[in-house]
C-alpha cells in the first residue's frame, strides 16, 4: 500500500483516538471491529452508527471533538439518543460524502449550522426531538438530494421557509412541534408532489386549509393537528386517494364531516377530536374498510350513531365521546370482533347497552344480574342503561374462561410464591423503597421508576411520546395502548397508558403504588420487567422494559 493509501486511514485512526468516544477500546488497527463503526474493503469508515451503543461508547460533550474532516468515506452517521448536549459543531459540516446523519433525541441545544448545507449528498436528515431553536437556516435548501426531512419536537422559530420547494426529492416532511411565527402554509409546499408524510402538527398555522392541499395525490400520512385551521375541510382532499393516517385534531374547523372522506377508501386512521363539527356523522364512513381507528370525540355532533359503524371490521378504537349523540346504541357494534377500545361518554344516548359479545372489551358481572364493560366506556350518558344482557354476557366470559386460565394461571402460582419470598426480605425491600425515585409534582401527580438515574415527571412523558401521538404507539388493547419512549436518560421504555384513570378514587393511590412497587422486583423470563408508573389527573400508565418484536400484552 502506498503512502498516498495509508495517509487517509491513518488520519481516520488519529481522529478516531482523538474523539474519545471510544475511550474503552485502545486496539486502533481493530476500529472496523469496535462498536458502531463499519469499513469498507480498503478499510476506511465508511458508517458510524451508536444508536444502540450507548453504554459502550461515550460521546457526550465529545460530540465537538470529533475531526469530522478525517473521513472522507463516511456516508452513515447515526448517534441519535447518544445524550450528546451541546451545539451542533459547525464542522459536521465536513463530512463531504455523507448520505444519513440522524441527530434525534441526543438532547442537543443551539442553533442549526448554516454548515449543513454543504452536505449536499445527503438523502437522510433527522434531527428531531431535540432542544434547537432559532430559524431554519437556508442553506438547507441546497440539500437537493434529501428525501427524508425530520425536525419536529424542537424549539424553532421564524416562519415556515419557503425554500422547501426546492427539495424536490423529499417523501417525507416532519417539522411538527415547534414555534414557528402564526401564518398560513407556504403555498410552495404544494410543489412537493412526491410527499409521502408530511408533519405539520403544532406549527402555528392559521387560517382555511388550503384547497392545494389535493396536489399531494402520493401523501399516505397528514399531520395538521394542534394548529388553528378555520373554516371546512376543503373537497380537494378527496383527491388524496392513498391516504391512511389523517389527523386534523385540536383546531377550530367547522361545519359537516365530508361525505368525500368515505371516498378515501384506504384510511387506516381518522383524528377529528377537538374541532366544531356538527350535524351527523355520515352513514358511509362504514365503507372503511381498512379503518382501525376513528376519533370524533370533543365535536358538536348531533343525530345517532350510524349502524354501518359495525360494518368496520377492522376497527380497534372508536372515540365518539363529548358530543350531542342521541338515540340508542346500534346493535350492530356487537360485530365488531377487534374492538377493544370504545368510549361513547358524554353524550345523550338512551335504551340499553349492546352485548358486545364478540369484541375483545372486558366485561365484568356486578352483581344483581348485571354486567358492564370495565373501564365504562358509556358514562355521562342519562338516558342509557348501564347494564348488558348478563346472560349472553356470562356466555362471553365463559368461553374465553380456559384462555385466561392457561395464560394467567402460571403467573399467579409464580406470583404467590414470591409473595412469600417478599414477605420473609420485608425488612430489605423497605430499605429499596427508601431509595425510590418518586417525585412527587403539581397537584399531587406523582412519576416513579425504580433503578433510574435521575428523576421523571409527567411533563417528561409528555415530551418524549409528543402527546402520546399516535406515531409513537406500538400496540393497543383493552386496558391501554403501549408507546415506545426514550427517557431523558436516553434508556428507551414502553408505556403502557391506561384507557381510564382508576386514580380518581382516593383509596386506590395507596393500594396502586405498593402492588407497583411488588411487581418490579418480579424476575421471571415470561414476564416482561416493570420499571414504575405514572400517576396523573390526566391519565396513568404503567413503564416497562422496552422489548423488540412487539411482545406486550396490551389486554
Amino acid at each position: 500500500m502506498s503512502t498516498a493509501d495509508r495517509s487517509p486511514l491513518e488520519s481516520e485512526a488519529k481522529a478516531v483516538l482523538e474523539s474519545g468516544w471510544w475511550s474503552g477500546f485502545h486496539n486502533i488497527s481493530q476500529r472496523c471491529k469496535w462498536p458502531g463503526i463499519s469499513c469498507n474493503a480498503a478499510g476506511s469508515i465508511i458508517k458510524i452508527d451508536l444508536s444502540g451503543h450507548v453504554f459502550e461508547v461515550e460521546v457526550g460533550d465529545r460530540f465537538g471533538e470529533l475531526n469530522f474532516s478525517s473521513f472522507p468515506n463516511l456516508l452513515h452517521l447515526d448517534l441519535s439518543g447518544c445524550q450528546l448536549g451541546g451545539n451542533i459543531p459547525p464542522q459536521i459540516g465536513d463530512i463531504s460524502a455523507l448520505e444519513y446523519l440522524d441527530l434525534s433525541g441526543s438532547h442537543l441545544s443551539g442553533e442549526l449550522p448554516p454548515s449543513l448545507g454543504n452536505l449536499t449528498r445527503l438523502e437522510i436528515l433527522y434531527i428531531s426531538s431535540n432542544r434547537i431553536h432559532g430559524s431554519i437556516p437556508p442553506q438547507l435548501g441546497k440539500l437537493e438530494k434529501l428525501v427524508n426531512l425530520s425536525l419536529g419536537g424542537n424549539g424553532l422559530t421564524g416562519q415556515i421557509p419557503h425554500f422547501l420547494e426546492t427539495l424536490i426529492n423529499l417523501r417525507s416532511l416532519d417539522i411538527s412541534r415547534n414555534q414557528f411565527d402564526e401564518g398560513p402554509i407556504p403555498q410552495n409546499i404544494w410543489n412537493l408532489t412526491g410527499l409521502v408524510f408530511l408533519g405539520l402538527g403544532r406549527c402555528g398555522i392559521v387560517g382555511p386549509i388550503p384547497s392545494a392541499l389535493g396536489q399531494l395525490t402520493n401523501l399516505e400520512l397528514l399531520d395538521l393537528g394542534s394548529n388553528k385551521f378555520e373554516g371546512s375541510i376543503p373537497r380537494d382532499i378527496e383527491n388524496l386517494k392513498k391516504l391512511r393516517y389523517l389527523n386534523i385534531r385540536n383546531n377550530g374547523l367547522t361545519g359537516h364531516i365530508p361525505l368525500f372522506l368515505c371516498h378515501l377508501t384506504k384510511l387506516e386512521s381518522i383524528i377529528l377530536s377537538l374541532n366544531q363539527f356538527s350535524g351527523s356523522i355520515p352513514s358511509c364512513i362504514g365503507n372503511l374498510s381498512s379503518l382501525t381507528g376513528l376519533s370524533l370525540d370533543s365535536n358538536l355532533l348531533q343525530g345517532s350513531i350510524p349502524k354501518e359503524i359495525g360494518n368496520l371490521e377492522a376497527l380497534r378504537s372508536l372515540d365518539l365521546s363529548q358530543n350531542r349523540l342521541n338515540g340508542s346504541i346500534p346493535s350492530q357494534i356487537n360485530k365488531l370482533s377487534r374492538l377493544s377500545d370504545l368510549v361513547l361518554s358524554f353524550n345523550q344516548l338512551s335504551g340499553s347497552v349492546p352485548i358486545l359479545s364478540a369484541t375483545k372489551l372486558v366485561i365484568h358481572d356486578t352483581g344483581n344480574g348485571c354486567c358492564k364493560i370495565f373501564p365504562d366506556p358509556f358514562e355521562g350518558n342519562k338516558g342509557l342503561s348501564p347494564c348488558m344482557n348478563s346472560s349472553v354476557a356470562n356466555n362471553v366470559k365463559n368461553s374465553k374462561r380456559p384462555y385466561y386460565l392457561k395464560i394467567y394461571l402460571p403467573i399467579a402460582i409464580f406470583t404467590t410464591f414470591f409473595f412469600i419470598l417478599c414477605c420473609l426480605l420485608l425488612s430489605r425491600f423497605k430499605v429499596k423503597n427508601n431509595r425510590a425515585g418518586e417525585q412527587p409534582a403539581k397537584n399531587g401527580d406523582i412519576c416513579s421508576i425504580w433503578n433510574y438515574d435521575g428523576k421523571i415527571a409527567y411533563e417528561d412523558i409528555i415530551a418524549a411520546t409528543d402527546d402520546f401521538d399516535f406515531r409513537h404507539c406500538i400496540g393497543i388493547g383493552g386496558y391501554g395502548s403501549v408507546y415506545k419512549a426514550q427517557l431523558p436518560c436516553g434508556k428507551v421504555v414502553a408505556l403502557k397508558k391506561l384507557h381510564r384513570l382508576e386514580a380518581e378514587n382516593p383509596a386506590f393511590d395507596k393500594s396502586f403504588r405498593n402492588e407497583i412497587k411488588f411487581l418490579t422486583e418480579i424476575r421471571h423470563r415470561n414476564i416482561v420487567k416493570l420499571h414504575g408508573f405514572c400517576l396523573h389527573r390526566r391519565s396513568m400508565f404503567l413503564i416497562y422494559e422496552y422489548m423488540g418484536k412487539g411482545v406486550y400484552s396490551t389486554t
